[in-house]
């Protein structure tokens, strides 16, 4: 039997080696943690070992259905997506004195940013890196972007689809314009789609890459419509419509919910009853669209909806209130078609960089 030192002395040993064990583990950590800090940027590293992302913000040119909206603050910040906090002023386009107005944001190559600047002297496309450097022009084009910046869709081979106010066009990676013989991408288009020439208002792809746009014109034309992945130039292109709830229901933004499968439409009105987001059922291989849900009826929650994003990872709803009198940002999930506030206060409050919200992305 060991006696009482030999245990005394075992229990010494045992508690330095959890000691010297637990050091080396933290060791191991801290120099795991240099490399990576050292091989990755900043936010690379915060989206691969943190997974930290932010919500980014554009404040500019928004489209809020008739809704009287506050006069952009023409920048792009970003939020924390998790708790709705400040964290940044990514840029400052009132610093370049030219009138610029963001009208949409997307991710683009690397951790660069494609942003559709509308300014009736020179609509153009930026690209600038997240953290607001090495701002540049990407492309312009007088004869394309001639009406009201609405929309931006960038496609997987890193084309780009432009909705304007009058048309969806086209640009190939090479930032040659696409066109349907000597008309835009998708224009003036016929059969149930027709007539949806006036205000295009917001434009996303479904995952095959057929086009889905929202078109928010005085009824009957207040419609969501589906066109081909190949653009329009016949009227077998035209897929599928989608009257508004209301006749004076003017869709604004329209996204598609991956993890439900959900089509998702905001409305916003000078009629109050009539600010209301709508959820569908839509067929991914005919475009159809079915089984109209309101999922959101309370105006006093949202009302002059400028713009919608959806987190595809985690399933939550971003919705962008243009109206003057709110101008913040509510967050929802969704259930069986139908939204539930996140939160008894707005996710983003009012402020400064929070008027006319034009775009919404979500990236590291």
């Amino acid at each position: 039997m060991a006696s009482e030192i030999q245990i005394k002395i075992q229990r010494i040993v045992r508690g330095f080696c959890a000691v010297l064990s637990t050091s080396i583990v933290i060791a191991s950590l801290s120099l795991l943690t240099a490399a990576c800090s050292e091989t990755l940027s900043g936010e690379e590293f915060n989206s691969a070992v943190l997974n930290k992302k932010y919500l980014y913000v554009a404040s500019g040119a928004c489209y809020s259905g008739g809704v009287a909206a506050s006069t952009g603050s023409a920048t792009i910040a970003k939020y924390d997506l998790t708790t709705g906090a400040l964290a940044d002023l990514v840029i400052d386009y009132n610093a370049f004195g030219l009138g610029d107005m963001p009208a949409a944001i997307k991710s683009f190559v690397g951790d660069q940013f494609l942003i559709g600047i509308e300014n009736a002297g020179g609509r153009r496309l930026d690209v600038v890196a997240r953290d607001g450097t090495g701002l540049t022009t990407y492309l312009t084009n007088a004869t394309a972007l001639n009406a009201a910046f609405r929309d931006l869709v960038v496609l997987s081979d890193s084309s780009i689809l432009v909705a304007k106010a009058t048309a969806i066009e086209k640009f190939a990676p090479s930032r040659a314009r696409v066109t349907q013989g000597a008309n835009p991408f998708v224009n003036a288009p016929a059969a149930p789609c027709a007539t949806s020439t006036t205000v295009m208002s917001s434009t996303i792809t479904l995952p095959d890459g057929k086009i889905v746009y929202a078109h928010a014109a005085a009824s009957p034309n207040n419609k969501i419509g589906v066109i081909s992945a190949s653009g329009y130039a016949a009227a077998a292109n035209c897929l599928a419509t989608q009257a508004a709830p209301a006749t004076t229901a003017l869709p604004t933004a329209v996204a598609y919910h991956q993890l439900s499968g959900k089509l998702l439409a905001t409305y916003a009105s000078t009629t109050s009853a009539s600010n209301v987001v709508y959820s569908y059922d839509i067929d991914l291989a005919t475009g159809a669209i079915s089984n109209p849900i309101e999922a959101w009826p309370d105006f006093a929650i949202v009302y002059g909806a400028s713009e919608m994003i959806v987190d595809q990872e985690t399933g939550f709803i971003y919705i962008a209130n243009g109206a003057a009198t709110y101008n913040n940002i509510e967050k929802f999930s969704i259930s069986n078609g139908v939204l539930t506030k996140i939160g008894t206060t707005p996710f983003i409050n009012t402020g400064i960089y929070t008027r006319c919200i034009a775009g919404l992305e979500i990236a590291p």
